[in-house]
């Protein structure tokens, strides 16, 4: 009776270790999961149109990016895509544009919209 009560005390040590082991790596990566933030700054619309237009990409922890420019719905996945703008109207304008961010490794995504001005034609 005492044997098997020392190997069930040892095997319990022994589950309990290993449990231990496994929360320690699982505190570690958790750690470590970055989720990517989607963010960017727009240079070139200063000036009256048309007008190119960069949307510098300072996105962090993401590798595919998807801009989404409202007024047309046009599309791209370029990492900092510059697009001409017309306005032949009389009035200043406001797009809205948005970028979709991914981290193709974990599949996690992030967006951030925003609205820029483009100035009417002179």
């Amino acid at each position: 009776m005492k044997n098997k009560n020392i190997i069930l005390g040892i095997f319990i040590l022994f589950i309990i270790a290993a449990c231990a082991k496994v929360d320690e790596q699982d505190r570690k990566n958790v750690g470590t999961l970055t989720l990517p933030v989607a963010s960017f700054y727009v240079t070139g619309n200063e000036v009256p149109a048309p007008v190119t237009v960069t949307f510098n990409n300072t996105s962090e922890y993401s590798d595919q990016y998807l801009w989404t420019f409202h007024h047309n719905q046009s599309t791209s996945s370029e990492h900092s895509p510059s697009v001409t703008f017309h306005n032949n109207t009389d009035e200043d304008i406001t797009i809205l544009v948005t970028l979709k961010v991914t981290d193709s490794g974990t599949g996690e995504t992030n967006t951030r919209s925003k609205s820029i001005l483009i100035k009417h034609s002179i």
